[in-house]
């Protein structure tokens, strides 16, 4: 549906130059839920403002239904933006504010109210269309802003980072809200977060960024098991990493080795996710160390145990609260760790290439 074709974005001229995007390529299918994901300066925004229109780029092109759409109006496109701010009118009601959206397009109001009416029991607002926009509570205000940019039915709806205002227990309510709307509406979104944990929960794909270039585009699960290197291992999701050397099929930290098959001679990284890290235990299918507990962090639901080996590099592992049997860590004791072959993975340290 939109394919992005070596997609670059300069501000400045000359010395003072700086590239926010270079060269980027990537498709997104229809229907699909797509995330731009990264930390703060990686190019997400840039490249949402390019696709809305609000900024043009200094080459490459934005294919839109077989069309170049890259220089082409804000409001000539078929794309619709939810942003952070929800930009509604206080003096309007709820259905008033949805309306704006058909109104600008010239919509009659025999098609307006219809619409409207439809789009709030989408989102669950039916109750309160008579009310000010003003008179809502923040979540509220965000199903109001969700509603006026769906009923004009764009082919893309590009969502900047809407959720980053709300407290975390209506986070989590939204992250599942806007899954189940993108669903039932068919509609292809794009979302640009630098939560992972809301990629992860509503992404069908995920772009990671860095450094104006995407590092990796694939599934939440793909990214999670084999992250292409080390930046998207360590931001998405929690990862050890460990100085390693190979030889001959094997891989040595400190006094564990373990076959590794297609393993090359000298330095490495290895990672492993501290859920896969395992305590107290010595296994024949793991490589198995020694190292000295330094913290125990309670985190509720689990916790983290903080480890040193004999090198000095730290550890860390994620150990299960269970209700019964769970297994209690000393600061400063010695403990046996098994790291399972199938949970480690060699990482390439470096991102995608300047």
């Amino acid at each position: 549906m939109l394919d992005i074709s070596e997609l670059s974005k300069r501000f400045g001229h000359g010395k003072g130059t700086v590239t926010a995007l270079h060269e980027v390529n990537f498709s997104i299918a229809e229907g699909e839920f797509f995330t731009l994901l990264g930390p703060s300066g990686c190019g997400k925004t840039t490249l949402l403002r390019l696709i809305a229109g609000f900024s043009s780029p200094s080459n490459g092109a934005l294919i839109l239904d077989g069309k170049d759409i890259a220089h082409m109006p804000p409001n000539r496109r078929p794309v619709n933006t939810l942003f952070q701010n929800y930009a509604l009118f206080p003096h309007m009601t709820v259905a008033q504010n949805v309306a704006l959206a058909l109104e600008a397009l010239g919509r009659s109001r025999g098609e307006i109210e219809p619409a409207v009416d439809a789009m709030l029991k989408l989102v669950q607002l039916s109750h309160v269309k008579h009310r000010k926009s003003i008179e809502l509570s923040g979540g509220q205000q965000q199903r109001v802003a969700l509603a006026r940019a769906l009923v004009a039915k764009p082919r893309i709806l590009l969502l900047d980072e809407p959720l980053s205002a709300l407290d975390m227990k209506l986070r989590k309510e939204m992250q599942t809200e806007l899954k189940r709307l993108q669903r039932e509406t068919g509609l292809t979104f794009i979302f640009v977060t630098h939560d992972q944990e809301e990629a992860l929960t509503m992404s069908d794909r995920i772009a990671v960024m860095s450094g104006g270039r995407v590092q990796e585009i694939a599934s939440p699960v793909e990214l999670y098991k084999n992250p292409a290197n080390r930046f998207v291992a360590s931001f998405i999701g929690e990862s050890n990493f460990l100085r390693a050397r190979g030889a001959a099929g094997v891989v040595e930290v400190g006094a564990g080795k373990i076959s590794f098959a297609g393993t090359g001679d000298g330095p490495l990284t290895l990672m492993i996710r501290p859920e896969h890290v395992m305590l107290g235990e010595h296994r024949h299918d793991a490589m198995n160390l020694k190292g000295t507990v330094t913290q125990v962090v309670f985190l509720g639901t689990d916790s983290h145990v903080h480890i040193a080996l004999p090198d000095g590099s730290p550890l860390v592992a994620r150990v299960q609260n269970a209700l019964h049997g769970a297994r209690s860590f000393t600061e400063g004791e010695t403990i046996a760790i098994a790291l399972p072959a199938q949970a480690l993975k060699i990482i390439a340290e470096t991102e995608a290439a300047a």
